[in-house]
């Protein structure tokens, strides 16, 4: 009789032991980031969720590219033009409406010639999403 108690024991701690390795982690954000390109990371992402960036400096006359490399879901990207004025200890805050916006599913793309300046970046998952986006700063066309 121990013995049955002890083998169900063991047999519920394995099967809960499954039950939250198959819940894995959701991650949702900036990988690699310097002034030319932004790398968006999504591991299971939940529909929701979003996170603001900024840093992204073009030039005059550059382009930006947004491309994703999604294996599933969407992702929206924002571009905002970053405030002139800002404090180191305060978070910055887009003003107005975004210059690009982009509803990226796997394998799809946009671009847009910007306006020379530094620009914030808003991600928001749209729908549970793994993989990741690729922002470039390109030379135009």
């Amino acid at each position: 009789m121990k013995n049955r108690e002890t083998l169900f024991r063991i047999a519920v701690l394995a099967l809960s032991a499954m039950m939250l390795a198959g819940c894995g982690k959701s991650e949702f954000g900036v990988i690699d980031n310097t002034p030319k390109k932004m790398v968006i990371s999504a591991e299971n992402a939940d529909k929701g969720d979003m996170f603001m960036s900024g840093g992204l400096e073009v030039e005059e006359g550059e382009t930006v590219t947004v491309t994703s490399e999604l294996t599933k879901g969407e992702v929206r990207v924002e571009l905002f033009a970053q405030p002139e004025e800002q404090s180191i200890e305060e978070v910055a805050v887009p003003e107005g409406d975004p210059i690009l916006t982009a509803n990226l599913k796997p394998g799809e793309s946009a671009s847009a010639e910007m306006t020379a300046g530094s620009y914030m970046i808003r991600a928001t998952c749209l729908e549970k999403a793994s993989g990741t986006v690729q922002i470039e700063v390109k030379p135009g066309s």
